[in-house]
């Protein structure tokens, strides 16, 4: 019996707890995780599972994984995967970017099936597609496209993995596992393209990727029954076996918000049942009907829900949830890293502030450095998208860590009511503050700077410091670290804290998340975000803080270049060694999980690899019809039809411990 051995660090309880629900559901399931408790760690554990378990194609073992996820996550998944994949699987990770697409493009190269022409052109025939692209005629076809990849990790057992070796650049020697990462602006087009739409394009594409799993991470996003994203989730549901949902917010509006999450998950779990024993598929209406009150004006107005046992209970059987408060295993602050990609522009100017003292802008002037303490600032501001030039005026030269943290608050804390954002520059702030604004219209947006009168600052504190119970508006505090890292006790309320920037003084970062890590939190465990440029100064200050080493050194050394091979490593991730010898790794990983032998067998049925020449346009021949759905039988136990069981019964959560060697 073979076992599982997970990467990186042991899990926590509620971690295990969500890996064996998603092994009981084949794969269709939700993680109802609160932010910060480790959906990642947990999802990978059972897409390493799957890759050991699927069986060999043409002598290659291989999962493959499509996950949807915002902005904020696009980086994380990447960088995550080579931490929590299992040692026992070759992995796989990629983001795509460029246009939509191109995107598609890649995404369907990755299955093997790449594009006979390019889409939405009568044209271009193979040959010239490849001219047209730039691929070398010797380049793998699973490779085609890699310049579209914006962030990309890989490990082998065996050998160098580079981007254009494409996934089957792993070898054979181990499972494989291919991780494809596009971000929901993908899947939001409704632009023509020929006699389709730009959502049959993406469709296809998927089809053409031919996934054994779907994940949406944060899928709350899809909860609009009728937005465009939410609808083609639901066309691309029934073309996959395996589908996931992780959230912590799963209602942010009401229950009403469940449907649409459903509908990709399970959309017969909240159906109709039949004379014949059957179970229709679950309509919006059907679905108000059952758990919504209805009121108001002309009677089309929710007034109030009903049922919401039921609907907890159905929830429940394809879904696990974790509080933070309910998880004593938990540490009291958990620290978490999001990774932010710079823009060209902006990565032209740390390039040049960091080699030459100097950047140049694009509209003319430029800023200088005069000294090495400048030049640190120059970059530290650089990585927070803006750069004052040498006659005083702050030029903007981009928006990547803005719109990340937007992200963060936006997407990935989208039900909670408090949440700090701290950051060092004053036009960071006024930056944050508009981005942040825009799209929370219905929220108390505030923003506390040096500059802030001090009447003002105390009522922002006031109202900040009030609990959700006695004023439940969602209330974000984006704050000046230095002007309330002391003395300031309103921010309790919060249970999650974003820095956008670091000081140089460790003092002050430790202060600050003491603001909420505090006697009187009212949550009682404590989340801090960090969006971080790899390779960038703002890894250095945020490592040189956690280690307590000279900062000073290390910014010398990394603006000197001597870091030059991780700076390299973390920005473009073109190459990742080896391991020095299969199966060795640190012990936090050597503990055994669960029994491979419990995952659900084999690919989803009928699928077929789809050649260049099956399709004489790339989007000609859509009409807008899917294929027949795999729960075409009405049941969603129908999908189980040929998949073995797991191979334990349902166990209390002592069971877990002793089933999963932990």
């Amino acid at each position: 019996m073979t076992k599982f051995i997970p990467g990186g660090p042991k899990r926590y309880a509620h971690q295990i707890r969500g890996l064996k629900k998603l092994i009981e559901t084949a794969g269709v399931g939700a993680l109802l995780f609160d932010p910060g408790l480790g959906k990642t760690a947990t999802t990978l554990d059972f897409c390493s599972i799957l890759a050991m378990k699927v069986p060999p194609v043409n002598g290659v073992q291989e999962a493959r994984v499509l996950v949807v996820c915002p902005l904020a996550a696009v980086d994380t998944w990447v960088k995550q995967a080579s931490t929590w994949v299992s040692p026992q699987v070759n992995f796989w990770a990629e983001a795509l970017g460029g246009s939509i697409i191109q995107r598609v493009e890649a995404l369907a190269a990755r299955g093997g099936s790449p594009f006979a022409r390019t889409p939405g052109k009568k044209v271009a025939k193979r040959k010239r597609y490849r001219e047209i692209n730039g691929i070398r005629s010797e380049e793998p076809i699973r490779a085609e496209g890699w310049q579209r990849s914006i962030d990309q990790s890989a490990r082998s057992s065996s050998r160098m993995v580079r981007h254009s070796d494409g996934p089957d650049g792993l070898g054979t020697e181990q499972p494989r596992l291919v991780i494809e990462v596009l971000n929901f602006d993908t899947f939001s087009s409704r632009q023509r393209i020929g006699s389709g739409t730009m959502a049959d394009l993406v469709l296809e594409g998927v089809k053409r990727y031919n996934p054994d799993l779907v994940i949406i991470d944060e899928s709350h996003k899809i909860k609009g029954a009728t937005s465009h994203v939410s609808r083609l989730m639901d066309r691309i549901g029934p073309t996959v076996k395996r589908r996931i949902l992780l959230t912590g917010t799963v209602m942010p509006a009401g229950p009403l918000d469940v449907f649409a999450q459903w509908r990709f998950l399970d959309p017969y779990a909240f159906g109709d049942p039949q004379l014949d024993g059957s179970t229709r598929r679950a309509t919006l209406d059907s679905f108000k009907g059952r758990y919504a009150v209805m009121g108001g004006y002309m009677g089309h107005e929710v007034v109030g829900y009903r049922n919401l046992d039921e609907l907890q209970r159905i929830m429940g059987q394809r879904a696990v949830v974790a509080r933070k408060e309910d998880e004593l295993d938990l540490p009291p602050v958990t620290e978490i890293i999001v990774p932010v990609r710079l823009s060209a522009v902006e990565q032209q100017a740390y390039n040049e502030m960091k080699k030459g003292l100097a950047a140049q802008f694009g509209s003319g002037g430029q800023a200088t450095a005069g000294d090495r303490l400048t030049q640190m600032m120059r970059l530290r501001q650089i990585t927070s998208g803006h750069l004052p030039d040498d006659l005083g005026a702050v030029r903007q030269i981009g928006t990547s860590k803005a719109d990340v943290i937007r992200s963060i608050v936006d997407d990935t804390l989208a039900g909670e009511k408090r949440i700090v954002v701290f950051c060092m520059f004053t036009h960071e702030l006024h930056m944050l503050e508009e981005t942040i604004r825009k799209s929370n219209k219905d929220a108390v947006v505030m923003m506390i700077s040096g500059e802030t009168e001090n009447a003002t600052r105390l009522g922002y504190r006031a109202t900040f410091g009030r609990p959700v119970s006695e004023d439940p508006r969602r209330m974000i505090l984006i704050a000046q670290i230095r002007t309330m890292s002391l003395a300031v006790n309103e921010l309790i309320t919060s249970q999650n804290v974003i820095f956008g920037s670091l000081s140089q003084q460790r003092d002050d970062l430790i202060q600050a998340i003491d603001r909420l890590n505090r006697l009187g939190q009212t949550g009682e465990k404590v989340t801090v975000w960090f969006a971080e440029v790899p390779g960038t100064i703002d890894t250095v200050i945020h490592q040189s803080h956690k280690d307590r080493t000279d900062l000073e050194n290390a910014v010398l050394t990394h603006i000197l270049g001597e870091d030059e091979d991780a700076f390299e490593e973390a920005q473009k991730n073109t190459a990742v060694a080896p391991l020095t010898e299969a199966g060795s790794h640190s012990e936090t990983s050597r503990a055994d999980a669960v029994d491979v032998e419990a995952v659900t067998d084999g690919r989803f049925p009928g699928a077929t690899s789809l050649s260049p020449e099956a399709v004489t346009e790339a989007v000609g021949d859509f009409n807008g019809e899917d294929e027949k759905p795999f729960y075409q039988p009405a049941r969603a136990d129908d999908w189980l039809d040929g998949v073995p069981a797991p191979e334990f019964d349902p166990v209390d959560d002592d069971d877990i411990l002793d089933l999963t060697g932990y």
